[in-house]
């Protein structure tokens, strides 16, 4: 009797250690996920399926990045001034190894959300440079009320052409500890220049500029820069 307690303790013994050896050879998939807040006068609380990712996330303002297991997500917000109701934003696929951003803003035309999920490029600029993309929340007209696409100039050099909304570019890489003098035009109209600031870059960052309101206007234009390294 004791020899078959043995026995069955040794078996028991082993097939916890390959229980554990198992367990660890199961790959850990991992993703990242950013969320930024474009819509004006909106505090939001920001939801993938149960986790909270970051609460009171005001306009013009976006979340760290957020560590996540890499699969399928619900993004869901709560918005301050509604705080019973919950809006279903989207779905976002985290995929393994990848680094994801989600950017939320209104049509005005429409009067509705709208929003976009982004995928991330955070390899290195080159030395010497930055690099930098547009996420266009903005909306821009023509005289005759029809809607127009959005140019972005360094003084008088293009840097992106024919930008609508909702839409994003991809990076640019541009020489960084520069000073550029950006301005915004109409695509079929780029003599006239409604809006401009100037962007400081530093060498090695990376950028995202995100516009918001009408692009044809100085009081109700508003961009918003992230540094996403």
């Amino acid at each position: 009797m004791k020899k078959l307690l043995i026995v069955v303790l040794g078996w028991l013994i082993v097939m916890t250690a390959c229980k554990k050896n198992s367990d660890s050879a199961i790959p850990v998939t991992a993703s990242s996920f950013m969320f930024f807040n474009g819509v004006r006068d909106v505090v939001y609380d920001i939801w993938l399926d149960t986790t909270l990712i970051m609460k009171n996330v005001a306009f013009g303002q976006s979340t760290p990045y957020r560590e996540m297991r890499a699969q399928l997500y619900t993004i869901r917000v709560v918005d301050h001034n509604r705080p019973k109701d919950t809006i279903r934003v989207g779905q976002i696929n985290l995929r393994n190894k990848r680094i994801f951003s989600t950017y939320v803003g209104f049509d005005s035309a429409n009067t509705r959300l709208v929003a976009m999920a982004v995928e991330d490029d955070l390899t290195p600029a080159p030395p010497e440079n930055m690099k930098l993309r547009i996420v266009n929340l903005s909306w821009a007209f023509r005289p005759n009320g029809q809607s127009a696409t959005v140019d972005l100039f360094s003084r008088t050099t293009p840097i992106f052409r024919g930008m609508g909304s909702p839409q994003f570019t991809n990076f640019a890489i541009l020489p960084g500890d520069s000073t550029y003098p950006f301005n915004f035009r109409r695509n079929d109209d780029t003599t006239v220049v409604p809006n401009q600031f100037p962007f400081k870059a530093e060498t090695g960052k990376i950028y995202t500029v995100v516009l918001t309101g009408n692009a044809m206007t100085s009081t109700l234009f508003k961009t918003f820069t992230i540094t996403n390294n």
